[in-house]
């Protein structure tokens, strides 16, 4: 349509990817990766800039920019358009509500409830505690409008009965979580007389909601979010995130706080690559999401047990995906929010001064045990030990070993022994005798073939023909009838199966820009006598089994006849005649 064809022009493919791959890298004149998708090893993931489209040689998941956003989001096209239309700055048209998907009306309820929450604030006579209250917290008014902080007052139907004149229903508005239903049946309104604080996705769109109590006789926990959703999931969100990305990028560090106060705090003073975790460990969701902006992560929970322990949490996490760690120490009983009230500087400075990861494990090893008994030694280097067991480089290794050789007195030699004692019981002897990768089946071969010799054809635009019956799969043979389509990329009408293997076509067809015309020439002719042999090769397995039947039944004649057409082909696959190479010459 014109809408998708004016946004596909504006937004850049690999720009988007790299937003969610960021390990993807130029090869030739497509960019290659590991599949976000499934697991592997060896990059097989393409973005083809040229013709604005992916693929996965690996699960053959493919398609433009939309079905990428789809995959990679798990949202419907609607809703791609929808992100990639805010993205390149394209007015979309009001659409039949009918037609609105279930998630973008439940994003239009939480944007409208957001935009009336912080009218409330602003101009509700009830929202002036609420003013109050963030004033004595030293936020600006500027500051309030750019995070959109609003105010809910104490009534049963306020937001509902706004969004009900909008046009949406009960229903919609419950599942939005933006009101709950009492015992006998009545709708009422989720949140009342609280500071509210929009929740954002990454892209920016409001997912939900944290509330804080204002008033000491509401018996309610002094801060509630927004149940789980079909938009949100505490586990994926990062607070902050849609506004913090951009300088994340820049600085090529994520730091991450406890809460919500400490992030807008932060911003305020002009350290912007600050997000919140919302007061729970990291997830693996959330480590992902702060993949695509950096490799570097700093941690800074609260000093108190509670929040070091999620500290060392999150870090687990955060050390399975390869990402590189510090830790931001903060002095007893303050938060981010305090040290900034205090003086933004210190803040900085911590930053400044983190620690890298082992360090402060090394750090909360001699915090928690008495280093000076055997017991704490003990628990202090199983501890410690536990997390040197994983680092692959052995001069990094040997300098942790020195310093926890050092804390807790006892001789480094006995240290690395039990490491490697460790090492024996994590990674068992067995399991690192890999078997080899399996060899590829020469049916793969010959599939491969087939797509890479109708890639040449493509390149040189028909320059070229052959018999179509050499390829291995009636799919491959209808692509070929059509191959015409594929000169300029024109494959939107094709079936699923028949876009998975045009999108491999196209891609592999960009490598022949490389080879000289004999080269191409060379490699066509290698690529024929493959597939006919392969072809030939089938054929005499069928006979081969049709002779055995009939030798089973007692048929002579038809033996006979299958004899003498197994012994012409396997004369013409072992020795080809003068007309056959003459033909391979030309093709």
């Amino acid at each position: 349509s014109q809408v998708t064809d004016q946004i596909k022009d504006r937004v850049a493919i690999v720009d988007v990817v790299r937003e969610y791959v960021p390990e993807l890298k130029k090869a030739g004149v497509n960019w290659k990766a590991r599949c976000p998708f499934h697991q592997e090893k060896t990059p097989s993931f393409t973005v083809h800039p040229g013709k604005g489209f992916w693929h996965c040689f690996g699960c053959s998941k493919g398609g433009d920019v939309f079905a990428f956003i789809q995959e990679a989001e798990g949202i419907e096209f609607p809703d791609a358009l929808r992100l990639l239309a805010n993205r390149a700055g394209v007015k979309l048209e009001k659409q039949d509500p009918q037609k609105e998907s279930k998630r973008s009306r439940m994003l239009d309820i939480l944007r409208l409830g957001a935009r009336w929450y912080h009218e409330a604030l602003l101009k509700a006579k009830s929202g002036e505690v609420a003013r109050h209250y963030l004033v004595s917290r030293g936020i600006t008014s500027q500051t309030s409008d750019t995070w959109l902080l609003g105010f809910t007052p104490d009534a049963w139907e306020g937001v509902s009965n706004f969004l009900k004149s909008r046009g949406y229903r009960d229903d919609e508005i419950a599942e939005a979580g933006l009101s709950s239903t009492n015992d006998r049946g009545n709708q009422y309104d989720r949140f009342r007389n609280r500071v509210m604080f929009p929740i954002t996705d990454v892209h920016g769109s409001v997912v939900g909601f944290t509330a804080r109590k204002l008033s000491e006789e509401d018996l309610g926990a002094k801060y509630i979010n927004t149940p789980e959703t079909a938009v949100y999931k505490k586990s994926s969100i990062l607070y902050g995130l849609a506004v913090a990305k951009q300088s994340i990028r820049k600085q090529d560090l994520a730091v991450i706080v406890e809460g919500n106060m400490d992030v807008i705090s932060s911003h305020q003073a002009g350290i912007t690559h600050v997000v919140a975790s919302s007061g729970t460990a990291l997830t693996a969701e959330q480590i992902l999401l702060i993949k695509r902006y950096t490799q570097n992560i700093a941690l800074s929970f609260d000093p108190d047990a509670a929040g070091q322990t999620a500290a060392s949490r999150g870090l687990e996490i955060a050390w399975q995906h390869d990402m590189n760690l510090s830790v931001v120490r903060l002095p007893e009983k303050i938060d981010p929010d305090n040290l900034i009230k205090k003086d933004p500087k210190l803040w900085e400075q911590a930053i400044a001064d983190r620690i890298p990861f082992l360090d402060w494990v090394l750090e909360r090893a001699s915090s928690q045990n008495d280093v000076v008994t055997a017991a704490g030694k003990k628990q202090a280097a199983r501890f410690v030990l536990s997390w040197i067991t994983r680092i692959s480089d052995p001069i990094e290794q040997a300098h942790y070993l020195q310093k926890l050789s050092q804390l807790i007195h006892v001789d480094e030699s006995i240290l690395r022994s039990v490491l490697n004692k460790h090492r024996s019981v994590r990674h068992p002897a067995a399991e690192s005798k890999k078997s080899p990768p399996p060899a590829p089946r020469k049916q793969d071969i010959l599939a491969l073939s087939s797509v890479r010799l109708i890639g040449l054809v493509v390149f040189e635009r028909g320059k070229r023909e052959f018999d179509p019956l050499i390829l291995t799969s009636d799919t491959l043979r209808e692509l070929y009838k059509r191959r015409k389509e594929l000169y300029d990329g024109h494959i939107d009408l094709f079936d699923a199966e028949l876009q998975s293997l045009a999108r491999e076509v196209l891609i592999i067809s960009e490598e022949y820009r490389a080879l000289s015309e004999d080269q191409r020439n060379h490699e066509c002719m290698s690529l024929v006598n493959r597939l006919t042999h392969g072809k030939t090769s089938q054929k005499l397995l069928e006979i081969r089994n049709q002779i055995h039947q009939a030798e089973a039944a007692g048929d002579i004649q038809t033996l006979e006849r299958h004899i003498a057409e197994w012994q012409i082909l396997n004369q013409e696959l072992h020795h080809p005649t003068h007309a056959d190479k003459k033909e391979d010459n030309q093709a």
